[in-house]
């Protein structure tokens, strides 16, 4: 893994802004804070690999995660863009079974390690703990329920504005906030969250620049105008209640 050696102290707060951490007692936080490091981590590390054991849960202080899997083929299918301050790899330091996705870090991040067998510890340890997490986990799986409904539903016009939508989600984007991305949405990242070809997303993606949805940045994409990419998305159907609360969450998601 490729890291700078330098480490920061975490404090509890910083723990706590991340979706999983939020509902923890501080008594809890202070101890899994005591245990976890924060440190810068340079493009292209690869934190976690497909099927390997969990031995920690990311946060994403600054910068940008990428979780991708790739076919015995070669064919490479990204599955998330995670940006401050959200996690990657909570499923499986739960369940203690195999990472999901590989884990590799798109952009220099700073990121905060949690230990798995330290977040066990607590969350085993307090049944109040368990049933948020829970209720977070069926909140998520319920999110990836309507992902896969785009694949079978949505026209290809929806299917590349939702792709935008979720994959460059930020803060208050349902009401319109004007905020930067961590790292521009590309269009290579727009066919691989869907499985469709390069020139397929590039004929889309044409639609939602005159639009005014979305405009150029140096090397991808960027949101210009929710409401307008908002209008691409609900083009068949309203956007789920559950992916405008997944949304409204961050940055706390």
């Amino acid at each position: 893994m490729d890291k700078d050696n330098g480490r920061q102290a975490v404090r509890p707060e910083d723990l706590r802004k991340a979706a999983p951490l939020s509902f923890w007692p501080d008594a809890a936080l202070e101890r899994l804070a005591a245990v976890s490091t924060l440190g810068w981590y340079e493009a292209g590390a690869m934190l976690a690999r497909a099927s390997e054991p969990a031995t920690e849960m990311w946060i994403v202080v600054e910068g940008c995660l990428e979780a991708v899997t790739i076919t015995a083929d070669g064919v490479r299918y990204l599955a998330d863009l995670m940006a401050p301050p959200q996690v990657v790899g909570l499923v499986p330091v739960i369940d203690d079974r195999g990472v999901l996705f590989d884990t590799v870090v798109r952009v220099r991040s700073k990121l905060i390690r949690v230990p798995a067998e330290a977040m066990r510890t607590e969350l085993f340890g307090d049944p109040r703990l368990l049933a948020g997490m829970l209720q977070l986990i069926c909140f998520r799986a319920r999110m990836e329920h309507d992902r896969s409904v785009i694949n079978v539903v949505d026209s290809h016009s929806a299917r590349v504005a939702k792709a935008i939508t979720y994959l460059g989600r930020r803060p208050d984007l349902l009401e319109g906030a004007n905020m930067p991305l961590p790292a521009p949405v590309t269009y290579e990242d727009i066919a691989e969250f869907l499985g469709l070809s390069r020139s397929a997303v590039v004929r889309v993606v044409r639609d939602l620049i005159a639009a005014g949805a979305v405009k150029k940045q140096y090397r991808g994409l960027i949101i210009a105008d929710p409401a307008a990419l908002m209008r691409f998305v609900e083009a068949v159907s309203p956007i789920h209640r559950n992916a405008r609360d997944y949304l409204s969450l961050l940055p706390r998601g």
